[in-house]
């Protein structure tokens, strides 16, 4: 971070809100260049996100995205507001990343969240507030290879709506403005994106042996037990 934002950005007090979209660009166009760095602060996640959804490779991903920031520098002064911000930030990115290929998902965990509809769906999250024990770990890292390959062979058109509406929480409306979609098609690949995952899902649990009963669990039980006894 540049030492004069970063300055700034430390001596302002906690209860200021931060600045909008519309302020900061305001602000660059004014001449303030170095805070265009919040803009990027603000969008890195959900734009290295969806970028790696299209290209299909983490290191390209990131080329894009900072191709994708330096246009949007570029041509600030042509956003006239029509939308939000992010919306037209995002449909830069997926420009840039069109005629890219090579995707890899970064899976973390695999936890039931509640869905629009309330029904419960498997997506994929970042952080879980479930304490995992060793096997556990070792059982949801098996499992989380087995994601990044089922998000790797979706279709192009499914994955990208997945990420942006299952990792990113891009609202539908959003989304199909980035991708020159309609709503209602939007939905449509969603929830068939969402079905080739469970259907790959539960072909897997037909061939785990689930409960294994793993060498550091026996250890366990028998320190316990003799701890007891002794």
């Amino acid at each position: 971070m540049s030492k004069p934002l970063e300055n700034s950005l430390k001596t302002q007090p906690a209860n200021v809100q931060p600045l909008s979209d519309s302020e900061i660009i305001e602000k660059i166009l004014n001449g303030e260049k170095e805070i265009y760095e919040l803009i990027m602060r603000r969008y890195n996640q959900r734009m290295f996100r969806i970028a790696r959804a299209i290209v299909k490779d983490e290191d390209i991903a990131e080329d894009v995205v900072q191709e994708a920031y330096i246009k949007a520098y570029e041509h600030l002064k042509d956003f006239k507001g029509n939308s939000a911000f992010s919306t037209w930030l995002t449909r830069i990115l997926i420009n840039e990343s069109a005629s890219k290929n090579n995707y890899k998902a970064k899976i973390i965990y695999l936890d039931p969240v509640p869905s629009e509809d309330n029904n419960s769906e498997y997506i994929i999250t970042e952080n879980s507030t479930t304490m995992r024990n060793p096997e556990q770990h070792a059982i949801n890292n098996e499992l989380r290879n087995h994601l990044e390959r089922m998000i790797d062979s979706l279709p192009d058109k499914y994955r990208t709506v997945y990420i942006m509406r299952e990792i990113e929480n891009i609202n539908t409306a959003d989304t199909a403005e980035c991708l020159n979609l309609s709503e209602s098609n939007v939905k449509v690949r969603l929830n068939r994106a969402k079905e080739m995952l469970r259907e790959n899902l539960m072909s897997v649990y037909e061939k785990v042996d689930v409960f294994q009963f793993l060498g550091e669990r026996c250890d366990r039980i028998v320190n316990a037990v003799m701890k007891r006894l002794s």
